[in-house]
């Protein structure tokens, strides 16, 4: 039977889990909303025109990014709970991130560098999840109070050698989040000017996110890494090719 401080913490838990839900909702309300009132096609209720079209699309990829990269963390909360204050105030912020991402998709260079800014804060929130849910990520950390600063190490170095002990979510979390930094850097300053292009880049990496998020029920071994792996040089190889190297692109 559990105490009634224990029980406190889970309905306390619960209801912080359950203001992110809220605030989610009402940040991509706001964030779509505010977006589509810029759109001088929505205005004036006529089909737009091809710049409009590109705009919208980067509206349809800045919403896709925003459905598809919270699914994981949404299902994940009733079995790693908001215990934490630390893990409750990134989870809020990532909300309002989020929403600056959606009025900001209209400049596709502003939403690859404010995913690489998301995906950064996810590692953070990471660390912290592993700090409070540590056997959750490696069976060996069973019983630990918190996960110390070499215990969370351990469990980076573990899903890079893809041991079977060792959740992979946070490695998953850390390749992506690199792939949208170098992606970012490389895509600047010509994103704006090749929205659609951009686009593709971008839902690569938050497809490849989500992909990788749902399919971490099932046991990928040292493939799941390998082919993740070769999927991002992949993609940076071919964005370095065409934002750097193509003339006139």
């Amino acid at each position: 039977m559990s105490s009634p401080t224990e029980d406190l913490r889970h309905i306390r838990a619960e209801a912080r889990a359950d203001l992110v839900r809220r605030l989610l909702a009402v940040a991509i309300s706001i964030g779509v909303a505010a977006t589509l009132t810029k759109m001088s096609w929505v205005q004036s209720g006529r089909l737009p025109d091809p710049l409009e079209l590109n705009q919208t699309i980067a509206l349809g990829t800045a919403l896709a990014a925003t459905i598809l990269s919270w699914d994981g963390p949404l299902l994940a909360m009733p079995q790693r709970p908001l215990f934490g204050f630390g893990r409750f105030l990134v989870d809020v912020a990532l909300v309002f991130v989020y929403m600056f991402l959606l009025m900001g998709a209209l400049h596709p260079g502003c939403m690859l560098w404010t995913l690489a800014v998301i995906f950064l804060v996810y590692i953070l929130r990471d660390v912290l999840t592993i700090r409070e849910h540590g056997e959750g990520y490696d069976r060996a950390l069973a019983g630990a109070r918190r996960a110390s600063p070499t215990q969370i190490w351990h469990v980076y170095t573990g899903g890079f050698a893809s041991r079977s002990e060792v959740e992979p979510r946070p490695v998953v979390t850390l390749v992506w989040a690199i792939y949208f930094l170098v992606l970012a850097f490389l895509a600047n300053p010509h994103a704006d000017d090749h929205m659609r292009t951009s686009c593709v880049f971008a839902l690569i990496g938050v497809v490849g996110y989500w992909l990788d998020e749902a399919g971490q029920q099932r046991s990928e071994g040292d493939t799941g890494m390998r082919w993740r792996s070769i999927i991002v040089l992949s993609a940076l190889i071919a964005a370095a090719i065409y934002f750097r190297m193509l003339p006139g692109r």
